[in-house]
C-alpha cells in the first residue's frame, strides 16, 4: 500500500508538472497570438491610412480637374443671373449654359471662398467655355458684369405690365421707367406714324398697349427706357406695309381698332389656323350688335388671367370688359403677332358668332347659341 502510494504521489507531481508546462505553452501562444493580432490591426490601420490619403489625393485631383476649363473654345456666352439667385442656381445656369464642368464642385468651391458678406449681384455676364471654374466665380464675385447687347425675346400676347417685368428681370431697364415711358404718348406721335390714330383722350386705357411689337431685340444692359420704346415701336411701324395700310383705309378702319382687335384674336386663339376664323366671328358679332363676350378681356380688366371666370369676374366694372360694354374695349389688351394683325385686316368669311376651344387648342365654331352650348357641353365641360 505504501509503494502505490507514492507511486500515485510521483504520478501526480508529473501530471502537475506536465499541466504547468502547458499552461506556460499556452500563455507563449497566447501571447503570439496578441503580437500577431496587433502587427495585423497596426497593419490594417496602416492600409487604412494609405488609402485614405489615396483617395484624398485622388479626390483632390478629380476636384481641380472639375474646376478647369471646359473646353478651349472662346466663344462668348452670356448669361443671365435672375434676382434672388442662390449659389446652387448659378450653379445649374452656369452649368446648362457649358461654362462648367460639375455643379457640386463650383457649388463647393463657391460655398468655401465666398468673401464674408460679399454676394454675387444679379446682372449679365459674358464668359467663354475657356475660363476655369475658378475665374469665373471671381468675376462674378468682383461685380465684372456684361452691359452690352443681350438678345431678349418678348413673347406674342404680353401686355405692358408683362413686358416690363421681362426687361427688369434681364437687366435691360426697371419696369417702372419702361411703363412711365409708354405714357409719352403725345411726344412719340411726333415721330410714329403708327401712333397717328391713337387717341388723343385715351382716358381709361393703358398707354401704348398693343403699340409694342413682340420680337426678338438685341437691347444693352440698362438701356434707357427711351430707347427701348423707341426700338419697339419702330419695329411695330416696319410690320404694317402699304398695302396693309391701304387695306385698313379701304375697309374704313384704323391702326389703332386693328391693334385691338389683334389683340383680342391673339389671346382667343391657340392655333394660327384659327385667327382668320376668330376674327371673321368677332366681327360678325360686331356687325349684329353683339357683345364680343371675350374672357380674355375679363381677365385684362381684372388684372390676371384666369383660366376659370366666374359670374361676378363677368361684372368688372371696367371698359375693357366685352361682357358689360357693347363693341370693341377701349383699347388693345395685349402685343399680337403679325399674324394675328393681319387676320384682323382680312378676317375669313363665315356666319360664325360662338366659338369655344378645347383642352389642345382646338376650336369649335357655331352660327347659333344652340350649337355652341352643346360645343361647350361637348368640348369644354366634358
Amino acid at each position: 500500500m505504501a509503494q502505490k502510494d507514492q507511486s500515485s504521489l510521483f504520478d501526480e507531481h508529473t501530471t502537475n508538472e506536465n499541466e504547468t508546462k502547458n499552461l506556460f505553452a499556452d500563455s507563449e501562444k497566447i501571447k503570439e497570438q496578441v503580437k500577431r493580432s496587433r502587427r495585423k490591426v497596426f497593419i490594417t490601420i496602416i492600409v487604412i491610412a494609405l488609402c485614405a490619403v489615396g483617395l484624398c489625393a485622388g479626390w483632390r485631383i478629380y476636384y481641380n480637374s472639375q474646376l478647369e476649363p471646359v473646353s478651349s473654345s472662346k466663344k462668348k456666352i452670356i448669361v443671365e443671373i435672375p434676382e434672388g439667385s442662390n449659389i446652387d442656381d448659378i450653379a445649374k445656369i452656369l452649368y446648362d449654359s457649358g461654362l462648367i464642368k460639375n455643379r457640386m464642385v463650383f457649388q463647393s468651391y463657391a460655398g468655401r471662398h465666398s468673401r464674408g458678406i460679399k454676394q454675387i449681384k444679379a446682372a449679365n455676364y459674358r464668359f467663354t467655355p475657356s475660363m476655369s471654374s475658378v475665374d469665373i466665380f471671381n468675376a462674378m464675385l468682383n461685380g465684372k458684369d456684361y452691359d452690352g447687347a443681350v438678345a431678349i425675346t418678348i413673347p406674342e400676347g404680353k401686355n405692358i405690365k408683362e413686358i416690363g417685368a421681362i426687361l427688369e428681370s434681364r437687366h435691360i431697364c426697371s419696369s417702372a421707367d419702361f411703363i412711365n415711358e409708354t405714357k409719352k404718348v403725345s411726344e412719340y406721335k411726333k415721330n410714329y406714324s403708327i401712333l397717328s390714330s391713337y387717341p388723343d383722350n385715351a382716358e381709361g386705357r393703358t398707354p401704348m398697349e398693343g403699340y409694342l411689337f413682340a420680337d426678338t431685340y438685341q437691347f444693352t444692359s440698362n438701356s434707357s427706357a427711351a430707347t427701348v420704346v423707341s426700338k419697339m415701336l419702330a419695329n411695330t411701324q416696319s410690320k404694317f406695309s402699304d398695302a396693309m395700310l391701304k387695306k385698313i383705309s379701304d375697309n374704313h378702319q384704323t391702326v389703332d381698332q386693328i391693334l385691338t382687335m389683334a389683340s383680342l384674336i391673339e389671346m382667343e386663339s391657340k392655333l394660327d389656323s384659327d385667327k382668320p376664323k376668330i376674327a371673321s366671328a368677332f366681327y360678325n358679332r360686331l356687325a349684329k350688335n353683339m357683345k364680343l363676350q371675350s374672357d380674355a378681356t375679363v381677365n385684362y380688366a381684372l388684372g390676371e388671367k384666369k383660366t376659370n371666370i366666374t359670374n361676378s369676374d363677368l361684372k368688372v366694372d371696367s371698359p375693357y370688359n366685352t361682357y358689360a360694354n357693347t363693341g370693341m374695349p377701349i383699347g388693345p389688351i395685349c402685343s399680337p403677332s403679325l399674324k394675328s394683325i393681319k387676320a384682323a385686316i382680312s378676317p375669313a368669311k363665315t356666319d360664325y358668332l360662338y366659338f369655344v376651344s378645347d383642352s389642345s387648342g382646338k376650336t369649335y365654331y357655331a352660327n347659333n347659341l344652340q350649337d355652341h352650348q352643346a360645343n361647350v357641353d361637348k368640348y369644354l365641360n366634358n
